[in-house]
């Protein structure tokens, strides 16, 4: 067969007439090949127009530009109600690439801190739990009792070595704390406070009235505003003991209860809760002079 297609001379053999498929792989892509032939005459008006431009003076039919792009990656469709369809291409594309992180049926995947991980399908019956900024969420059993649980927090107890004027702990994933102050001691006479944040521990509210005290000593009581959480009624360099409950943490406006003194004399019982409304991610531990912490324990407990 002798023919001329836009100025070029071609010669070839006569083709032999098909017979039928011979394999499930064939009949699948002539059957494509005819939906896609199809769906290329309903192309869009952009797209046509943008097949016409992309095969001026070249051997390929506009038809061909629109059928590799809707086998490959490049041709998207919008329907008359917005919704846009991508091509499959696209799809499996995605799912293999999210395979190099997991192919466990179940498996979800969250940012740790530096890459994406998995956290895998988990036991029937776990529940996926916030761990606090900075860390992947797990799944946990829940325990009796409407789910709650008590831990002693990481980290902790805390012996002061002397060395800082303050310690800062995630307190994010718990509904209560307790904190008990055991025999500590300072480097120079002062008392310990409280401060808490809720940014993650990029700033500790220090305001005139971030914290709204109502207190006891053992010579008058009194309610005021305060900016810090004062655990003790009298300044001294060893003997501090008190204890904190807070309550409300992840809600907003969380409550305390305290109860401390370095004597009896200097007795102090609070009460309050806090002037901002966010919920609470970090607690401060910290000498109201700046004097280093030198002696004692701390001890902190949360439930969940």
């Amino acid at each position: 067969m002798i023919d001329v297609v836009r100025g070029v001379l071609r010669v070839r053999k006569w083709p032999r007439k098909r017979g039928k498929p011979k394999s499930e792989a064939q009949r699948f892509w002539i059957s494509w090949f005819q939906q896609a032939n199809l769906l290329a005459k309903y192309a869009d008006g952009y797209s046509q127009a943008r097949a016409i431009e992309l095969t001026r003076k070249t051997g390929m039919y506009p038809r061909d530009i629109i059928l590799k792009a809707i086998r490959g990656r490049l041709y998207t469709w919008v329907d008359e109600t917005g919704w846009r369809w991508f091509p499959m291409a696209a799809r499996l594309d995605i799912s293999e690439s999210l395979d190099v992180l997991a192919q466990t049926v179940g498996s979800l995947l969250v940012r740790a801190g530096t890459y994406w991980q998995d956290v895998g399908p988990g036991v029937l019956g776990n529940v996926l739990t916030h761990r606090g900024p900075g860390a992947p969420p797990e799944w946990i059993a829940p325990a009796g009792g409407g789910g709650i649980t008590q831990e002693v927090l990481a980290g902790t107890p805390i012996v002061p070595d002397g060395t800082v004027n303050k310690y800062d702990v995630d307190i994010s994933a718990y509904l209560n704390l307790s904190i008990i102050l055991d025999g500590i001691g300072f480097a120079a006479s002062t008392r310990p406070v409280l401060r808490f944040s809720t940014d993650g521990g990029t700033t500790f509210k220090a305001g005139a009235a971030d914290y709204k005290l109502g207190w006891v000593s053992a010579s008058s009581d009194s309610w005021t505003p305060s900016p810090a959480i004062l655990l003790d009624g009298s300044t001294a360099a060893a003997s501090h003991n008190a204890v904190i409950n807070l309550t409300n943490i992840l809600a907003g406006r969380c409550s305390w209860q305290t109860g401390g003194s370095q004597f009896t004399s200097a007795m102090l019982m609070t009460t309050g809760f806090f002037g901002f409304a966010s919920p609470v991610t970090d607690l401060r531990i910290m000498s109201e002079s700046g004097s280093n912490f030198t002696a004692g324990t701390i001890h902190l407990v949360g439930e969940k």
